[in-house]
């Protein structure tokens, strides 16, 4: 298991309460953040793309840096950490973010991937007048498989004619191509978004309890079989660790007891309009009160979705946190954990120093 950090690009991060740390996504945050993961060994750092926020009590993610250039200005800030920036492709004909990134290929001395989110929100892009139609719902996976099959044609040769179901290039040159190979990484868990995944992507993001994360990844490999690829598969999950369970538990109640119900309104609406279901990914729930932390493994972490956790979170001592991630390896075969923190100012390097060193599958390079 490589871990990384998911950076906060928005305000207070990924969990909507009133409880917890309040902040806003400065470059010096962001940039403090992904200094102190290249130090203490993480593997990636990857910053996600927003437009426009939920409301609430909370203003929550009303407030975003862009992430493909917070991450190019992160280049120069470290030397060995895999930086990937987060692409809303209805935002960005696909020729532009093939040049973009190629050019960060080469300024990280081939270090920089690319987050291809297809967009499950039309409020963000609405309100740009970029929203395709109704349809769009259905057919991003689709669009976005053409998009990234255009950005591996230029990467690879440097100029492309395609005249394809959503894109139309004619003799387009993008050059010079990139020395190195480019890692794309494609979330989803549908069967549009595995099919999709297994056909372009080098990673594959998603999200669950454990069983739901492995039925994905059986679900992909079944597809990597028919296409002859390879891709791993990377877990979104928030890390709430204390030295003993207690802690960690009150910690997460007192989150979950100030939850911005305004927020969680906005974030329900907005995944209400996804006719396929599949913006339900995010593991939402309408819920005022506190559910119990509920420890069903003996040695592992609590599981917590819905309430204030914009994604799933684990709970627990640091034991229980470390058995958990190794769980994710050996039984679901999730090889990558892109992690969120509370408190990401001092909880990066307390995962590393406590964590770490109780994991069973971490690579020797993670327990510096």
């Amino acid at each position: 298991m490589k871990c990384g950090v998911f950076l906060p690009t928005t305000n207070n991060g990924y969990i909507y309460s009133v409880n917890s740390p309040q902040y806003m996504p400065t470059y010096a945050l962001n940039r403090q953040i992904t200094v102190d993961a290249e130090k203490y060994g993480y593997e990636f750092a990857l910053s996600m793309v927003k437009y426009r926020g939920f409301g609430g009590e909370t203003e929550f993610w009303n407030y975003a840096v862009e992430s493909t250039v917070l991450m190019a200005a992160l280049v120069e800030a470290t030397s060995t950490l895999k930086l990937w920036a987060s692409v809303g492709i209805l935002s960005s004909n696909p020729a532009m973010i093939a040049r973009s990134v190629a050019t960060l290929d080469d300024a990280s001395n081939g270090r920089f991937g690319v987050n291809i989110v297809a967009g499950w929100n039309r409020y963000e892009y609405e309100q740009m007048g970029m929203w395709p139609s109704e349809e769009y719902y259905k057919d991003r996976y689709a669009y976005s498989g053409e998009y990234v099959e255009i950005l591996r044609n230029l990467w690879q040769t440097g100029r492309l004619t395609h005249h394809g179901r959503f894109f139309d290039l004619d003799d387009c040159v993008v050059l010079p191509t990139p020395e190195h190979h480019i890692t794309v990484v494609m979330p989803g868990q549908s069967a549009a978004s595995l099919d999709t995944a297994a056909a372009y992507a080098d990673v594959n993001f998603i999200l669950g309890p454990l069983d739901e994360l492995k039925s994905a990844r059986d679900a992909l490999l079944e597809r990597l079989a028919v296409n002859g690829r390879t891709c791993k598969s990377a877990v979104l999950l928030g890390i709430i660790m204390a030295e003993t369970d207690e802690e960690a538990v009150a910690e997460a109640r007192h989150y979950m007891a100030g939850v911005d119900l305004g927020a969680q309104a906005g974030i329900l609406a907005a995944a209400s309009n996804d006719r396929t279901g599949t913006a339900a990914g995010v593991g939402l729930a309408r819920q005022s009160e506190a559910p119990e932390v509920v420890f069903e493994h003996l040695e592992r972490a609590a599981f917590l979705q819905g309430t204030c956790w914009y994604a799933p979170h684990i709970v627990g001592s640091y034991a229980r946190i470390a058995a958990y991630l190794d769980a994710l390896d050996r039984e679901a075969g999730i090889s990558l954990a892109a992690l969120t923190f509370a408190d990401y100012t001092v909880d990066v390097a307390r995962f590393a120093e406590n964590v770490v060193p109780l994991m069973q599958t971490t690579p020797p390079r993670s327990r510096n």
